[in-house]
């Protein structure tokens, strides 16, 4: 029964991050079971010493190596906080706040919760222990890049960013207990990535502590501090925000026989019911669903049924290994959708090599740019610095969004002037209601709008490219 329940657990996990990427929230019956079943010991990151709440402080001076100075940290900055995306939006990237460059003011003398005259002490509480080791490490891997890239470049206003991280070990209540401790400690929290971050949404709204974050509960979504680099709109009924991806395939590849694969758990059921909201909406009514156990591996009777049916466009609720066994079902019984759609959880190199020669084809719509894309400074300046802060780690969805975050809170900290508070930044975080930065495109995370703007990856020839459109995002 235990181990029954650790891996209907795991499932949960992988689920959510699942959702999360896909725009949706956990269900209270998935909260629950990380809250009854999440019990961990906690320790530090990076070889610092640990408190009770396993906090760890980094004051991202490790990976700035001298040789950056000259090089890359004009580049590297520029690509982030300023210029354009194109696209077919025409947006401008330089965000609501303008493309205000980090360390273009002088720094103020006033201090105020985790301020001072040379330092800005920022916080994250995410899951890094517990039954799931290392679930939000490439999200503080993604923060960390670019303070570190932002430290290079002289900090803001002069002032360094020190990133402080606590770890929940995978607890409602140590997530609450740890984002009280922040409450008093830090400017804002930047970058959290946690299953049961319900815990600490009533202390950021209470407190007045920003959130610059992505939320994968219903109660953090609905926090008014929680300002996410991948928006949720909280209302009932209002789907996945899939709208826009979907009519983009209505109209070039003609789907009109969608099917839903989903692992019958809690996350499965409740995101695929709020996929056929999308669907419904986009008027292409869901031919088929398929609730499989989470334990299955084989999907040859599925993939049959839906070469029967004619589907041509797939989505799935499941984690990777399920996603990737059933490509491979599509390839033995010879048979392909048109859009082998999957969801935005298999970007990554772990699909590829999971499914191996089943995985060519696979076509996604993402809201943030990808590694792998050529000519966008922003990329560049991501490659650059998340691998010199985390040489050899995954590049996810995750770290991308976190990264993201990062831009967004570092923003809203230089439209403050030289001297910031917490009700300063929740001042200009509220203006973010059209963000852009060259990774994302016209986000609206101050009135918690899903996003619109997406561009559309595939795999060819074993690696992910992006297809459409030729630069920037549709929107």
């Amino acid at each position: 029964m235990k181990s029954t329940r650790f891996a209907a657990l795991v499932l949960s996990v992988a689920l959510a991050v699942t959702a999360a990427a896909c725009g949706s929230r956990l269900s209270e019956d998935e909260r629950a079971l990380a809250i009854s079943t999440g019990a961990g010991a906690g320790q530090a990151t990076d070889g610092a010493e640990a408190t009770d709440g396993s906090t760890a402080t980094d004051d991202g001076s490790a990976a700035t190596d001298g040789g950056a100075t000259g090089g890359d940290t004009g580049g590297a900055t520029g690509g982030t906080t300023g210029g354009a995306t194109g696209g077919t939006s025409g947006g401008d990237a330089g965000g609501t706040t303008g493309p205000a460059q980090p360390g273009a003011c002088e720094p103020g003398t006033a201090t105020s919760t985790g301020v001072s005259p040379t330092e800005i002490k920022v916080g994250n509480v995410s899951q890094i222990t517990g039954l799931v080791p290392g679930f939000a490490q490439t999200s503080v891997n993604g923060v960390r890049a670019y303070f570190n890239m932002v430290n290079n470049a002289g900090g803001v206003c002069g002032r360094k960013l020190t990133l402080v991280t606590a770890d929940d070990r995978f607890q409602s209540a140590t997530n609450r207990s740890e984002t009280e401790k922040m409450s008093g400690s830090v400017l804002a929290l930047v970058g959290n990535l946690s299953v049961v971050d319900d815990g600490g949404a009533p202390i950021i709204d209470s407190k007045g502590l920003p959130d610059v974050s992505l939320a994968t509960t219903k109660t953090r979504v609905a926090a008014k501090n929680n300002y996410s680099p991948n928006p949720i709109d909280p209302r009932p009924g209002a789907g996945n925000g899939l709208g826009g991806i979907l009519n983009y395939f209505k109209s070039t590849a003609g789907i009109s026989k969608p099917a839903i694969f989903y692992q019958d758990v809690a996350t499965g059921v409740n995101q695929s019911n709020s996929y056929k909201d999308d669907f419904e909406k986009a008027g292409i009514p869901v031919v088929a669903t398929y609730p499989v156990a989470p334990t299955a591996t084989n999907f040859n009777t599925q993939a049959n049924d839906m070469k029967q049916k004619g589907i041509d466009f797939v989505i799935t609720v499941a984690e990777v290994n399920a996603v990737a066994n059933l490509a491979k079902a599509f390839q033995s019984v010879d048979y392909f959708p048109k859009v082998p759609f999957y969801g935005a959880q298999v970007y990554g190199k772990k699909f590829l090599q999971l499914a191996g020669p089943a995985a060519e084809g696979t076509t996604v719509g993402l809201i943030f740019a990808i590694p792998e894309e050529t000519g966008n400074p922003a990329i560049d300046s991501f490659n650059t610095w998340y691998g010199r802060t985390a040489p050899g780690a995954d590049v996810d969805f995750f770290a991308l969004a976190a990264w993201v975050a990062a831009d967004m809170f570092v923003k809203a900290l230089t439209a403050t002037g030289p001297d910031p508070t917490q009700a300063k930044m929740l001042a200009e975080l509220a203006k973010f209601t059209s963000f852009s930065n060259g990774l994302v495109q016209n986000i609206n995370p101050a009135q918690k709008q899903a996003v619109g703007c997406f561009h559309v990856i595939s795999v060819k020839g074993g690696k992910w490219v992006k297809t459409f459109p030729a630069k920037g995002f549709q929107c």
